[in-house]
């Protein structure tokens, strides 16, 4: 499985939140998106090996981050409520977390190439 040849629509979903939340707050640097692809990660993690997910312990804007990223993970996953059946393919859990973890890797990435800000300006660019 290869995240950006297969779910590259999932990958701009939770980069789009995360590109709304940052347009809201401009001085959000990559480490609050690190912070919330990391619990991202071990929450869904944990549901894949059918464990309870520990509760996430993130405060302010890297808690905002987080709900963001998770809103579109429920959504894509199909566990959001209301969700109509044939609206769209779950992705599979084992899956999401290997695309939460690309983007975990893009973020380490911009940031040693553009520093602070480098992963929201590179996202920039491909989501509107």
């Amino acid at each position: 499985m290869n995240p950006i040849d297969d779910y590259q629509d999932v990958l701009q979903n939770i980069e789009a939140a995360v590109m709304v939340i940052w347009q809201q707050n401009p001085a959000m640097t990559n480490y609050v998106v690190m912070a919330a692809y990391d619990a991202a990660i071990n929450y869904y993690r944990a549901l894949a090996n059918q464990q309870t997910p520990k509760p996430v312990n993130l405060a302010g804007l890297d808690a905002k981050v987080f709900d963001g990223v998770k809103e579109v993970c429920e959504w894509r996953s199909g566990r959001a409520p209301g969700l109509a059946k044939g609206e769209l393919t779950p992705i599979p859990l084992e899956d999401l977390v290997a695309c939460l973890r690309k983007l975990r890797k893009s973020v380490d990435f911009w940031t040693k190439q553009s520093g602070r800000q480098g992963y929201m300006k590179y996202i920039e660019q491909y989501v509107e």
